[in-house]
């Protein structure tokens, strides 16, 4: 399987805790504010802070919305697909964070 120069992976991950707005996610993504919402209502991201007037996500959100833009545009998962794919990525998230701790005991 080889690698797209617009895979997700590819962007540096940013040591910043900035907080953006929807459209400001829209912007940076390239999805529609629809799709972003869309997305949140199935759990594939999750926002920093919602309410009824403002969604406002982290760069982990972003990452995750790049991911999921990558994998329906290279591989048309489904809705399904990606939350089983969402599920799995966090799951290995948590794990990593574990070892990077049992590591750091040793």
């Amino acid at each position: 399987m080889s690698q797209s120069k617009n895979h997700p992976d590819d962007v540096p991950a940013s040591a910043s805790h900035a907080i953006y707005t929807i459209e400001t996610v829209e912007r940076i993504t390239h999805i529609s504010k629809d799709q972003i919402v869309l997305y949140y209502q199935y759990g594939l991201v999750s926002p920093v802070q919602a309410t009824e007037k403002e969604i406002l996500f982290d760069e982990d959100a972003i990452h995750k919305l790049r991911q999921i833009a990558f994998l329906l545009s290279e591989y048309g998962i489904n809705h399904q697909g990606l939350k089983q794919f969402v599920s799995l990525m966090d799951e290995v998230e948590r794990l990593r964070e574990e070892v990077r701790f049992l590591r750091q005991k040793l």
